[in-house]
Formats: C-alpha cells, structure tokens, sequence
C-alpha cells in the first residue's frame, strides 16, 4: 500500500510575528505578548525573548526578571484571528485537503502533489512563498503519518523544514529524551521514566506489556507512533466554532459593580464585532467570576432565540451579571461569553423550525456551573460511568433524591 503524504505546518511565534508585522521597530528586538502589570501572563514569546529562557504561561513580572529588556505587547486578538484566517485560505486555495487544529497550525494531505522525490524543493518553495507572499515565517514537517509529520516540524525552528522519507525518523527522533515526544505530557512522562524508559528510542525497541496496566490503550498507540506507525488521516471538515468568550484580569480586585458592568459592556462590543465577522448568531450568555483565591464560578442564561443584536446581548449579560454578583465580593477575574453559537443562515432556520413545530420558542434558561463541590459529577461524567442505587429505601447518593433508586441519577449525562 502507497504511503501518503503528510505535511505538518506550524507558524513560528505567531502572536509575536502578527505584532512585528504590524510595528516593523519591534523586529530583532525581544517581545512578549501579554499583561504588563503584576498579574499579567505571557501568551507567546518571540524568539529573541526565549534565548532568555521567556516562554508561555510564565508571569510577566518573572519573564522581565530574566529579560530586563523584555517589550511586553499587549494582546490584539482580532488582529491574530484575522491573518490566520488569511493563511488558511491561502493554502486552502491551494491544497483542498487541509485540516486545522489550531489558529497558527495545520495538517496537509498533499499526497496528489508530491512524493519523496520531489517533496523537499515543493515544501521548500511553499515555505518561501508563504513568507514572501504573507510575511509569515513557518516550520514544515514532511512524513507518512500525522505524528511524524508533527515531530518534524517542531524538529527545527524557526524556518524549519524537516522530511522523513523512510527510517530516517529512528536517526532523529528516537535519542531524543521522552518529554520531546509529542502527545507525552509531565504525568506520562513521570511514569515512562519511572520505568526506565528515558528516551523515544527505549519506548519503541522493545514492547513491555506491563506497561498497559501504567498508561492503558495509550501505551500501544505511543508504541506505534515512535515506530513510525499511525494515523495518517487528515479531516479538512473542521467544528464550527461554538462559542466566544472574552477574559479580563483586574490589576486589584474590583469589589464595585458599576466598575465591573463598564468592563462587560466593552467585551460585549468587541464580542458582537467577532460574531457579525464570522456571520454567527449566539443563543446564551456565560457571565465566569473569580475570586482572589482563585475560587471560580459560572452562569449562563439562554436567550431563547438566536441573535448577534448587541443592545440584547448586552442587556441579558448585565442583567446576569447583576443577578449572580454578590455585593462587596472581591472580583480578580472577570470572563463574559456567547455560547451556542451557529452560522446565521443555520440559526435562522432553526428559529423557523421552533415557530413552525412549537407553540412558542423556548424559554429563558438559566443554570450556575457546578462549583467544587460538584466536582466528582463532572469526573464521573468524563469517565463515563453511572451510578444505580442498590439499596431500597435510601437516596441515590449523587442527587439525594428518592426517585431515583432504580434508574440512573439525571446528574449523569453520559450515556
């Protein structure tokens, strides 16, 4: 069977490039992308920045410690969804069998345009004209499967491009140390280790079934992976997004409403901008809260029809906010949102369907996300699993009603 063609392609600092691009006197200088106050957190770095070890999700005020010329950028969000949207399109035009899996990253099935002959001056010729035509630089991975295909372009950065032909992935990937490997995580890792496995080549020369009862089906699939085995899939039909949402992290805890309402009614804005530009339509409002110790809430209203008409997005989400904040309480997180989103041409024709089959459309729904006290409904959830009552005359246990001795508790949605 005919090996595919699998090209990864992850754009290098994105964030960082986007802001460069857009003020030329940032380039060559180090940059972070991030809140500039104590609080802030970095998003990106660019790579002048990270030769003094600043990377993403460390604190602003550690990033300047290790880089006291650090320039910290503040986030312009819109600005990085509009030019990936740009280089999608320009390689979607070119390459109908294009999967994105994040907003500066894809997977490629160019197997009808390119082989292991000719794969290395195509790839190369691509990543020039990207940079030429899109002022994007970019790392580019070439293999038989997803996986290896990954590994090779995070193999050299920035302006890498890395092709495994055949076996050349043993040379390359396999002396690297486990936590290199994509799809290891620090959990994973601590186990493999643990067992004496300390690179990638220790984890694919020899298959220890002891391992399955440690890392379970996973084991078998990293097995696969770093013997150049895998999924060599790629799915250009990706999930519409579902939802926006729109975080603000005060500098000092706000304990005033007024304060906290003037903060919503600019994310409302900034949000209907995003939906409108998308062509959505949302259906819920999610109003998050979070206290200084870091203690974090959710509710959420539905609207009962879907709209993008800001004065009744931003209606609804005041009128929640009010409802849920509690006077005086000290607010270090503020995070609006529109849930449910849809394409407006879908969503109006889901609205018809209510008008046509309903009596009326459905009503205003509200419902807080469960707090840590709930906590092991969510985990019972996510691991699948239901419980029945076994005992008459008790309650079930989770939802401590009486009615649900024989039948699975409403409070697992699982099945």
């Amino acid at each position: 069977m005919e090996r595919k063609s699998i090209v990864h392609i992850d754009l290098n600092a994105f964030f960082a490039q986007c802001e460069i691009n857009k003020n030329p006197e940032l380039k060559g200088k180090p940059i972070a992308i991030g809140g500039d106050h104590k609080r802030g957190i970095i998003a990106t770095a660019s790579y002048e920045a990270r030769k003094y070890g600043v990377h993403s999700g460390m604190p602003t005020v550690t990033a300047k410690r290790n880089c006291p010329s650090l320039i910290i950028v503040p986030a312009h969000y819109h600005l990085y969804s509009a030019v990936s949207h740009s280089f999608m399109k320009y390689l979607k035009d070119r390459f109908p069998l294009l999967e994105q899996v994040s907003i500066d990253e894809c997977y490629i099935d160019m197997t009808a345009f390119i082989n292991n002959s000719n794969a290395h001056d195509f790839l190369l010729d691509l990543q020039l004209s990207i940079y030429h035509d899109l002022e994007l630089k970019c790392s580019i991975g070439y293999a038989h499967t997803r996986f290896l295909a990954k590994m090779s372009s995070d193999f050299k950065k920035p302006l890498g491009l890395t092709c495994i032909y055949n076996d050349e992935y043993k040379e390359l990937f396999w002396p690297l140390s486990i936590d290199k490997m994509w799809g290891v995580g620090k959990a994973t890792q601590k186990k493999l280790t643990e067992s004496g496995i300390l690179t990638i080549g220790d984890l694919a020369k020899t298959y220890r079934p002891e391992l399955e009862k440690v890392l379970g089906s996973a084991y078998a699939a990293y097995f696969a992976w770093a013997n150049g085995e895998g999924n060599d899939v790629v799915e250009p039909v990706s999930d519409p997004r579902k939802s926006i949402s729109k975080m603000e992290t005060y500098i000092n805890d706000v304990t005033d409403l007024d304060t906290l309402k003037d903060t919503a009614r600019t994310m409302v804005k900034d949000m209907v901008s995003d939906l409108k530009d998308e062509h959505m339509k949302a259906k819920t409002v999610v109003i998050t809260l979070r206290d200084p110790s870091f203690s974090t809430r959710s509710k959420r209203r539905g609207l009962g029809e879907y709209t993008d008409d800001e004065d009744r997005l931003l209606v609804n989400a005041l009128n929640l906010l009010e409802d849920f904040y509690k006077e005086g309480e000290p607010i270090r997180l503020l995070g609006v949102g529109f849930d449910d989103c849809l394409d407006k041409d879908i969503a109006v024709r889901k609205d018809e369907s209510y008008s046509l089959f309903d009596v009326s459309a459905p009503k205003e729904e509200e419902k807080e996300e469960p707090r840590k006290s709930e906590e092991l409904h969510l985990q019972l959830n996510q691991f699948h699993k239901y419980y029945r009552s076994k005992k008459k005359g008790k309650r079930c246990w989770l939802c401590r009603s009486w009615r649900h001795l024989k039948r699975n508790c409403p409070k697992l949605r699982c099945w």
